[in-house]
């Protein structure tokens, strides 16, 4: 659609600029009514009837007349050269239409086509180590080169790391802003925006113009998450904003990856938090493919990397399990219940297994087999 008006995209625009509505009401009020457009058509009693409305919403919606200024908007952002998408719309990413609160508008500077099918999130602390931007380079560099979408936030440190890795791969990357997608923060990344717009997707949920505010930030992280189909967290403190990116693609089902980083280093706490919460541990791009993208066959030499291992080294346990774990991820409870054991004994067998590099945990307690 890009930034043409039509009636649907200036009633979505509206909707959204409607004082006190926000992502989830957006939503909730488009599917009572049909349409954004249908919602505007609507009585003040019929918006009550609406969950989370209530009587403050219901009169700003009753009362809208703000249409100069949503043609206003639009109209900034087509001078900033910006494009704008709503939900709904085709181009509009179907796995960020798929969480809870998908941001009902989306400014952009780039093109959606240049997306790849699979996209994963690449997210860190501000202030890396040498290690941590090392680590950034390598596995982005991986992922890039496999075809796989990287998406950031365009902050200083690991991000940005991300987006450079993946355009020095010839890749495709997507920075996502908690300001307007015209305004570049940090300043200095006033080329990396270029670049990440020229061969990918500048995108933003805020108002052209709009300045970066300590409270987009949580907002933005929910739109790298959505549009992943995995987050992996590179390096991170125990405070460090990717946590939270982390936790919101956990809550939206999707894959969480962290880098181990030395016990000694503080910026490496935030990884090791999310691994003992369930996250799968990863140090390479070919760890985290083998999890978005099932069936993907090993890039050469990749499958020659395994070890060879002598199976009648295992414990009679570990052999019997390994027979029931296959290549589709298998829940360590139902595995423990189809060997009849107590989950302890199950557990145990497991970790040496995973230890041996015989089977990999994935999110959830799932394991499936690597050898």
């Amino acid at each position: 659609m890009g930034a043409a008006r039509t009636d649907k995209l200036v009633a979505s625009l509206a909707l959204a600029r409607v004082p006190g509505v926000g992502a989830v009401n957006f939503h909730r009020l488009v599917d009572a009514f049909g349409s954004p457009a249908a919602v505007f058509g609507a009585r003040y009693d019929d918006y009550l009837a609406v969950e989370g409305i209530g009587d403050e919403r219901a009169r700003a919606l009753a009362g809208f007349n703000a249409w100069d200024e949503v043609t206003a908007e639009l109209d900034r952002a087509a001078a900033a050269g910006l494009a704008c998408t709503a939900y709904g719309f085709d181009e509009y990413p179907p796995a960020l239409a798929a969480i809870y609160d998908p941001p009902p508008i989306l400014y952009y500077r780039g093109d959606w086509a240049r997306l790849t099918p699979v996209a994963v999130a690449a997210v860190g602390t501000r202030r890396p180590t040498p290690y941590g931007e090392e680590v950034a380079a390598h596995i982005c560099r991986g992922l890039a080169e496999a075809g796989v979408t990287v998406v950031s936030g365009m902050a200083r440190g690991i991000d940005s790391c991300a987006h450079r890795a993946a355009l020095a791969a010839g890749g495709v990357t997507v920075a996502v802003l908690g300001c307007g997608a015209d305004v570049v923060y940090p300043e200095e990344n006033a080329t990396l925006y270029a670049d990440i717009a020229a061969r990918g997707l500048v995108i933003a949920e805020f108002p052209p113009g709009a300045p970066p505010d300590a409270r987009n930030f949580p907002r933005r992280n929910r739109v790298i998450a959505g549009l992943a189909a995995g987050v992996v967290v590179l390096e991170a403190g125990e405070k460090s904003g990717a946590l939270i990116t982390a936790r919101l693609a956990a809550a939206e089902g999707r894959d969480c990856f962290a880098v181990p980083g030395s016990i000694f280093s503080p910026a490496s706490e935030g990884c090791r938090r999310l691994i003992n919460g369930g996250a799968v541990a990863v140090a390479s791009a070919a760890d985290i493919l083998r999890a978005v993208i099932p069936g993907r066959e090993p890039a050469p030499g990749e499958a020659a990397a395994l070890p060879l291992f002598d199976l009648s080294t295992l414990g009679a346990d570990e052999r019997a399990l390994l027979e029931l774990v296959g290549g589709e991820p298998a829940d360590a409870d139902e595995l423990a219940a189809q060997a009849g054991w107590v989950p302890t004994r199950a557990a145990a067998a497991l970790l040496n297994l995973e230890l041996d590099g015989l089977i990999e945990k994935i999110p959830g307690n799932r394991y499936r087999r690597v050898y």
